[in-house]
This record gives structure tokens, sequence and C-alpha cells, in this order.
């Protein structure tokens, strides 16, 4: 009905005297096309950060600073916090210590080794001449012996600091945290003096740079959506922003309820418009190629349920006027939609600018675009571009 009524309207307009004086309105036009396109279907997600998560503490101790606040953006290795290391640094001296007195032993035990040798030489010489007793011979066997051991056993002490030594700089390394990737800092967690555990979180980092688009997929869509959706355009609900997906993957698990598995798309950005929690919407390709009816995504005009598009139709004495034709959207694609209309056939011109200020019937200049021009529009009185 409402429809209808706007048909009256535009026919009325058409062949009122107004409509005759009124100059032509410049807009410009591209022609429908006839082409292969995949068929595409529209799916809602929202994006999540690559990486979300708590920089915790390694090690207990007084908070000595926190040196980021929430919004800061950090990169990989950038220290974020420090804890008091002074009980560990008497640590490390107390070991330094230890292990020097231990090497100062180790010398002590190989001078010992030596002279124990250099007496077992002689006795096994004066054994085979009889000039000590086999009591003398095996006692000076048994410092040999003796003296192996505390060798290899302070031996063991110094490889033991070390790695006391070892750990001690680890635990220090640890007092001072970095972070692990680029990102935002979105909470802080603790302040300077306050007492800290390891595991307890400084700050909550969320990841920048690259963003995921999680979709939820029918079932359905299994082996199609893989197939053909891997580089696709994804449209950032709540502004005019597109962003080219960089990769995609699926997740291989159906919710038992909805009966939907997820689709990962990676995005790129780097400007910080794109955060976690965004709604998301995509044309994801689900076949091969058909051939169907496209117009420029500008062409087509949306409004209380109603799509419709402006076909510039030539009238009597070579004058051009903007014909309101609806059309049913079937899908859309990154720069086209897909449309069916029993008014519209391959060739047919329809404006692309300046069609948001047209009323039915209104006179137009039209501009065609370069390489667009159809035989419809040779026929009409156009200006070429």
């Amino acid at each position: 009905m409402r429809f209808a009524s706007l048909v009256l309207a535009g026919l009325v307009l058409m062949t009122s005297p107004l409509a005759a004086q009124m100059p032509p309105t410049a807009v410009r036009a591209v022609a429908v096309k006839q082409q292969q396109v995949e068929p595409h279907h529209r799916f809602t997600g929202s994006l999540k950060a690559v990486a979300r998560g708590s920089v915790a503490a390694l090690e207990d101790g007084r908070v000595m600073e926190v040196t980021v606040k929430e919004g800061a953006t950090v990169k990989k290795g950038d220290v974020i916090a420090r804890i008091d290391a002074r009980r560990l640094i008497a640590q490390k001296g107390e070991l330094e210590a230890a292990l020097e007195t231990a090497e100062a032993l180790i010398a002590q035990r190989n001078a010992e080794l030596r002279q124990a040798n250099l007496d077992m030489e002689r006795s096994s010489s004066l054994i085979r001449n009889n000039a000590i007793s086999q009591q003398q011979f095996e006692r000076t066997e048994t410092e040999l012996t003796i003296a192996q051991a505390k060798l290899e056993t302070d031996r063991r002490r110094v490889d033991e600091i070390r790695r006391q030594l070892d750990l001690i700089n680890v635990r220090l390394a640890d007092t001072e945290v970095h972070a692990p990737y680029d990102g935002q800092v979105i909470m802080r967690h603790t302040e300077p003096g306050e007492w800290i555990r390891a595991g307890e979180p400084f700050v909550t980092l969320v990841s920048i740079g690259q963003i995921e688009a999680w979709l939820e997929i029918p079932e359905r869509y299994a082996g199609t959506v893989s197939k053909y959706a891997q580089n696709v355009s994804i449209d950032i609900v709540g502004t005019d922003r597109k962003f080219e997906s960089a990769s995609a993957k699926r997740i291989h698990d159906v919710h038992a309820r909805t009966r939907t598995f997820q689709y990962v798309l990676t995005l790129n950005s780097d400007d910080a418009i794109l955060t976690p929690g965004m709604s998301v919407v995509a044309w994801l390709p689900t076949g091969p190629a058909e051939n169907r009816l496209t117009v420029p995504k500008d062409a087509v005009i949306r409004s209380a349920g109603i799509s419709y598009v402006y076909k510039a139709v030539p009238g009597e004495k070579g004058a051009t006027t903007a014909v309101r034709t609806p059309v049913t959207v079937k899908f859309e694609t990154n720069k086209l939609i897909v449309i069916e209309s029993p008014q519209l056939a391959d060739g047919d011109l329809v404006v692309v600018e300046g069609n948001e200020r047209l009323m039915p019937g209104m006179p137009i200049a039209v501009t065609v675009e370069s390489g667009k021009t159809s035989q419809t529009a040779a026929n009409m009185a156009v200006q070429p571009r």
C-alpha cells in the first residue's frame, strides 16, 4: 500500500507542470551488470584480542614501582613493575663468598691429591723391593682414595653453589617484570609499597596490532565457508570502517545447543579503532560463483525495511528522469550488492551519487562512469564524463 502511494506520488510529480520546469539534478550513474559472483551470507560476531591476560609477579616482595597506568601502551619487553630485590642481592653475595671459599678448597684438594699420588708411586716402588710393609702400602693407597673423594665432594659443592647462583640470578631478573607482548594496560591491580605474592597480578594487558573477529557460523556452512572464505571484508558495527581479513581459521567444535561453530578472522589494526567487544558483520562467500545482477553498494537505498535504486530512464524530448525501482537484496560482497528486480536488466543505468536527494520522477543530468556506458545510456541526454 505504501509503495503504491509512493509510485502514485511519483507519477503525479512526473506529470505536473512543476516537475517539467525543474532543472535537472546532476547525478552519477553506472550500469547494472550481469556477472559471475560467489553467493554470500551475512554473519555476525564480535572482536576479541589475540592475547589478553594478567601480568603477574614471579617473586614475593614489596612493590617498589609500577611504571604504567590504565590506558598506557607498552612494547614487548618494556618494564611494567619492580619488586624490592635487596634480600636476593644479599643472598647472592653470600653465595658468591661461599663459591670463592669452595674454589679455594678445590685448589687445596688438588694439591693433596697430587701429594697422595706421589706417595702412592713411592710406596709402589718400595713394596716391590720389600722396603715397606703391606700395611704401610695399604695406608698410602687409602690416603689416595680419600684425597680423590674429598676433591670430588668439593667439586660437587662448587657445582651446587653455582646452580644456586644461577637460580638467584633468575629470581633477581624476575623482580623486574616485563611486558610479554605489545599491548595496552586496561587495569592496574597494585601500587608501590604494597606486598605482592608470586602469581598475583600487577596489571591486565590486552594485545594491540592484530585483533580477531569471532563469527558464529551455522553448521550447514562448515564445508563451504572453510573453502571459500579466506580473505573477506569485515564491517565494524557503529562505525563506517571496513577491514580486510589477513587470515582465517575454523574452530572445529560445534556448540551443542546453537549448532554453530566459530570462524576466526585476523585483522590488522594499528590505529586503535578496533576494540575487543565490538560487534562485527561479515558477508562470507558460501559457494561457487553464479550469474547474478550486481550494482555498487552506493546505488542501493534502504528505508523502513524497503530497498530500492533510482533507475535513469529516458523520457520525452531526450529528457532523463529518476525512476524509483524496488529491488530485493540477495547478498553483499566486498564492493557489490547482488539484487533481483524484474524492472532491471544488464546495462540499465542506476544512480550511485546524488541519489539521496532524489524524488521519484525528478529530471536528472546523468554523468556515466567511463567504460560503463550502456546502450540504454547512449539513447539518453547524458553528460559524458
